[in-house]
């Protein structure tokens, strides 16, 4: 969903700095994060600095070394057929870790191209998280193995999807990537978005992580999605030369990809719900809202739920950082 305007309208980077207790300008040095899309964007950067410039972030282009830009196999891939969904991605990585470096990996506009895109790039050194707005056909199982091939622990954020209960597809149905749901915004209270993706699927049992942190009626399978932030709530992005306002989990996964160059440690999902249940504070527990007419697995609540997960951050950037290794390392326990 978007509307084009001549100037911005829908949430800045300074509202997702106040709304989840981020850094602000100075978050993400020294951090790599990165964005996997089909489909080349030429005006990626000429959109990126004049959303930068608008907002009072730094430049962020490859010349400046900010930016860098890959191909999938090495060779030239075509224009892609949708370029604000890799727009609004790096746009709002660039807005929650302004001095983190990014990798745009273009992939080949085909289901196993873009399967097995995110471990192309899953071993780059030093690379913190890998943003994922989308889904592919199939169940996933003959690609699976690729995205637990992950010794560095780069956390792998999916889109939960946008079309409510049910409708969940890969990479964010895989128990080793992190899947993010949406959320409303109305001042201060946000609640659960009623495009949300979410519910369990039977296509994978329910990881240990969900196990001990206990999360309901999950009947052995694994839950979705793990955490949200807002997507039902536009935000101002500028795209194709023009002011947006955008919408969908496409845009609450971008928010935790730049979260996770704002902490000192790994984000993993063991650390994610261990912290829940350690330190409840990390997150904004989103208790109303629905993403469907199904009862208690469309419906937001106190605790973990299948449509919000964990809920929303808080004071997560603060309470990570301030983890010992000793304590990181527990919390991450299966």
């Amino acid at each position: 969903m978007k509307s084009a305007a001549s100037s911005p309208s829908g949430l800045t980077p300074q509202d997702l700095w106040k709304m989840y207790n981020l850094p602000g300008l100075n978050g993400g040095k020294g951090q790599l994060i990165a964005e996997v899309i089909d489909g080349a964007i030429p005006t990626m950067e000429s959109d990126l600095n004049a959303y930068s410039r608008h907002f009072g972030l730094p430049e962020c282009t490859v010349a400046s070394g900010c930016l860098t830009i890959q191909n999938q196999g090495g060779k030239h891939i075509p224009n892609g057929s949708d370029p604000a969904e890799g727009l609004l991605d790096v746009q709002l990585m660039h807005a929650v870790a302004p001095q983190a470096k990014i990798l745009l990996y273009i992939m080949n506009s085909d289901n196993t191209s873009i399967a097995k895109g995110p471990a192309d790039i899953i071993k780059t050194p030093g690379l913190k998280a890998i943003n994922m707005s989308y889904g592919f056909d199939g169940n996933g199982k003959q690609f699976e193995a690729l995205y637990n091939d992950n010794p560095n622990h780069v956390a792998l954020f999916g889109a939960s999807g946008d079309d409510g209960y049910g409708q969940i597809t890969p990479p964010s149905i895989y128990p080793g990537v992190i899947a993010v749901g949406g959320t409303v915004v109305n001042g201060t209270t946000e609640t659960a978005w009623s495009g949300s993706g979410g519910g369990l699927t039977n296509l994978y049992a329910e990881p240990a992580y969900q196990t001990k942190y206990g999360i309901p009626r999950a009947n052995g399978l694994r839950g979705n999605p793990d955490v949200a932030a807002v997507g039902g709530t536009p935000v101002a992005i500028y795209e194709l030369g023009k002011w947006q306002g955008e919408t969908g989990t496409s845009v609450s996964a971008p928010i935790w990809t730049g979260i996770a160059a704002l902490v000192n440690k790994p984000i993993t999902n063991e650390l994610l719900y261990g912290l829940a249940k350690s330190q409840p504070d990390s997150f904004n527990d989103i208790t109303s809202g629905t993403n469907g007419k199904c009862g208690f697995y469309c419906t937001a609540h106190p605790g973990y739920d299948y449509v919000t997960g964990l809920g929303t951050p808080k004071n997560f950037v603060a309470n990570v950082n301030a983890l010992t290794p000793a304590q990181a390392a527990a919390l991450s326990q299966p």
